[in-house]
Parts: C-alpha cells; sequence; structure tokens
C-alpha cells in the first residue's frame, strides 16, 4: 500500500512539475530615466493555470503573471523586503508544438525603498 501511495505522489507532483514550464533569458536595460545599465537576466516560469502563473526573474526576483486583455500580461515582483515591482509584458512571436519558443518585450516600474527606476527587458524562452 506504502508503494502504491509514493507512485501516486510522484505522478501528482510530476504533473505539476512538467505542465506548462518555461525558461527566458534576455537584456534587461534599467535606470531608462538615468545612467542606463544593462544585463543579462536570467529565469523560470511555471502555470499554474490558463491565466495565472508564477517565476523567478534573476533580476526582479519572485513574479507573478496574470493574462490580460489584447494577449498583454500582468507582472507583479518582489525581491527581498525593499524591492517590488509592476509591469506589463507582451510576447511577439511564439512557435512550436511540444518545445515551445517566444521572443517578446516587458517593461516594469521599479520601486526600490525611496527609489523608482524603469526598466525594459527583452527575452527569449523555451518552455513546454
Amino acid at each position: 500500500m506504502n508503494f502504491v501511495k509514493n507512485i501516486a505522489i510522484v505522478a501528482c507532483a510530476a504533473s505539476f512539475m512538467f505542465a506548462g514550464v518555461g525558461f527566458h533569458m534576455g537584456n534587461n536595460y534599467g535606470s531608462l530615466d538615468g545612467a542606463t545599465s544593462v544585463d543579462t537576466e536570467y529565469g523560470m516560469t511555471w502555470d499554474l493555470n490558463g491565466t495565472t502563473g508564477i517565476g523567478y526573474d534573476g533580476h526582479l526576483g519572485m513574479m507573478m503573471y496574470f493574462t490580460v486583455p489584447a494577449g498583454v500580461t500582468l507582472r507583479m515582483g518582489w525581491s527581498g523586503t525593499t524591492q517590488t515591482s509592476l509591469g506589463l509584458g507582451f510576447t511577439w512571436w511564439s512557435a512550436g508544438e511540444g518545445f515551445k519558443t517566444s521572443l517578446g518585450t516587458s517593461y516594469d516600474y521599479v520601486r526600490t525603498g525611496a527609489d523608482d527606476s524603469n526598466n525594459l527587458a527583452v527575452s527569449v524562452g523555451f518552455g513546454f
């Protein structure tokens, strides 16, 4: 009986782990109104359902994604206790059946303590 329970737990976890997993990498342009910085970003996302996702972005921290009208994605992020972000993302191109690729951009307003900045990212995504 214990063996059957373990198989059921692994099957349930695998269905969540491999449903709607995506990886992205791109260029991140920060502080657009001052001395612009350019960084490389990497991240991962998991689809929770058809309209909501959660993920991690190497530059912005933990992210929540919500699909809104016109193919736009509302992005909310936080990193530690001092940095929060709110932004919009759009996927310009996507293709593939099992292994999907995409090209997208996102614009985020980032608040760090008393400082605010703008962040523009251009990314290439890979996912299942």
